[in-house]
């Protein structure tokens, strides 16, 4: 066998070192510190702004935003087009899906609570995550790695300065007048030219309704806005939303119409705007819906067509609220303190009564400026047996003209005719046409009742009688004899 020859090292200056288990792991730790010092930990992978929040529609499809992002040269114009069209894609789903909780939203049955256990079990939110998740699947696959790192970048910056500018830090400086920044979008108005804000309490009181009375609203005043873009219009309020239907985000505690949710908000900032730039309320609405964008006002189409922001664009908008003229302003003078809260409301007029009807009923016309409390107040008597009278409940709306019963009509103490008969009906009936014929009709004996025909009259000679009935008997006597003489 072949043997190679053995290679000898000549021994080491060092001391030779024998290192247990322990040991090398005391070396290893020494060694990573040394190397930490040396060179910096690796960055943290950014997650995309579109992966913690539906925000493709609002940087995207906003005109005044995605100007800026063309400006930028992030993408190039086809690039552009393509994530435009997935942001646009992301928008009608979640369209969608806000569409289908409406059922839920304007049940008039179910309370608050019900309301937002119901979206829990339907799953809004979640089905809010797997859209988004899937528009950021689209733009990693359809985008190649450095534009969407450019992207991504751009996009969590400008976010971050949207927020600064349109997030509750903005609203730190108090705003003496009622005109802000708001976030527009659309809705189907069927024609009419008008505006939604969410306060439903302004629909009501447009379209006369007295549910909000209480709260400081006046029906019939005609509420509109002043909203402007590229040139200003005014459009009454006759419809609730988007979002929110008590978010009178205008108002203050202290105003005549005060807030009614979410007052610890700043003046002028709708709840949706804090939920999507500062996750108030946990992001969602009243309802418990994620807030997919910070929708403050909807606009029908030819009112958005006419202040310049074309169908299809939602941007910000300045509206002025023209009810709110003079609500916290101080008095003449310029001292002391704010002018009294209370709204100007005129004198109703003198409540007028119903008389009562022959029957015994009371019926009541719904005057102008009157609810269903005051008219209860009116008459003495209790909102329940108004309900129970007219089948109303506590969501039921009263409107002007209309009748009300207050006292139903008592039991008729007199018997009806089906029992007694009317003393003035004729005792004999009056079919007989003889009485109405000026010519004398004699009664025909086929029209007499008789119960045997041989039955003597009361005018019958006896001896007439005789004579017939000797007659009969001879003319017997004849047919027998004649029978007899046949049989001979």
């Amino acid at each position: 066998m072949n043997t190679l020859p053995r290679t000898t090292f000549p021994p080491s200056p060092l001391p030779s070192l024998r290192l247990s288990a322990s040991g090398l792991f005391l070396l290893a730790l020494l060694l990573i510190s040394l190397v930490d010092g040396f060179w910096p930990p690796p960055a943290p992978i950014a997650v995309p702004a579109w992966e913690r929040k539906p925000v493709l529609e609002y940087l995207l499809l906003t005109p005044s935003i995605a100007r800026d992002l063309e400006a930028a040269a992030v993408l190039t114009p086809a690039q552009l087009r393509l994530v435009q069209r997935i942001a646009a894609l992301e928008a009608a789903q979640l369209r969608r899906l806000e569409q289908d909780s409406l059922p839920v939203v304007l049940d008039s049955q179910l309370t608050l609570e019900q309301k937002r256990a119901a979206i829990q079990r339907m799953g809004y939110n979640q089905q809010v995550a797997a859209i988004t998740n899937a528009s950021s699947e689209a733009l990693a696959l359809l985008l190649d790695p450095a534009s969407l790192t450019r992207l991504s970048s751009w996009a969590s910056q400008r976010w971050e300065q949207e927020v600064v500018t349109h997030g509750i830090a903005s609203f730190s400086i108090p705003r003496a007048e009622r005109s802000y920044k708001i976030f527009a979008t659309r809705y189907d108005s069927g024609g009419r030219y008008a505006v939604a804000l969410p306060d439903k309490c302004l629909k009501f009181a447009n379209a006369g309704i007295h549910v909000c009375d209480s709260d400081g609203y006046q029906v019939n005043q005609g509420y509109m806005v002043i909203i402007s873009y590229d040139s200003s219009v005014g459009a009454e309020v006759w419809e609730s939303g988007p979002w929110n239907v008590d978010d009178n985000y205008w108002a203050g505690l202290s105003d005549p119409q005060p807030r009614r949710m979410f007052a610890d908000l700043p003046l002028g900032m709708p709840e949706a705007q804090a939920a999507y730039f500062d996750g108030y309320n946990g992001g969602v609405d009243q309802f418990g819906r994620e807030v997919v964008a910070p929708f403050g006002i909807d606009l029908a189409r030819q009112v958005s067509i006419d202040i310049g922001l074309q169908p299809g664009n939602n941007d910000w908008i300045t509206v002025s609220y023209m009810w709110t003229d003079g609500w916290g302003k101080k008095p003449a003078g310029g001292q002391g303190q704010e002018a009294t809260s209370a709204p100007v409301t005129p004198l109703p007029p003198p409540a007028q009564t119903s008389t009562p009807n022959p029957d015994g009923s009371l019926v009541h016309e719904v005057q102008n400026g009157q609810a269903l409390w005051s008219i209860a107040a009116i008459y003495g008597v209790t909102l329940e047996e108004i309900y129970q009278l007219n089948n109303l409940n506590e969501s039921s709306f009263i409107h002007p003209g209309d009748l009300l019963v207050i006292h139903a009509a008592p039991p008729s103490p007199t018997p009806t005719l089906t029992n007694t008969p009317s003393p003035t009906l004729p005792p004999t009936p009056t079919r007989a046409p003889f009485t109405r014929t000026p010519l004398p009709v004699t009664p025909s004996p086929t029209l007499t009742p008789s119960p045997s025909p041989v039955t003597a009259g009361p005018g019958l000679d006896p001896v007439l009688l005789l004579l017939i009935g000797g007659g009969a008997l001879g003319l017997g006597l004849l047919l027998v004899g004649t029978r007899f003489r046949r049989k001979e």
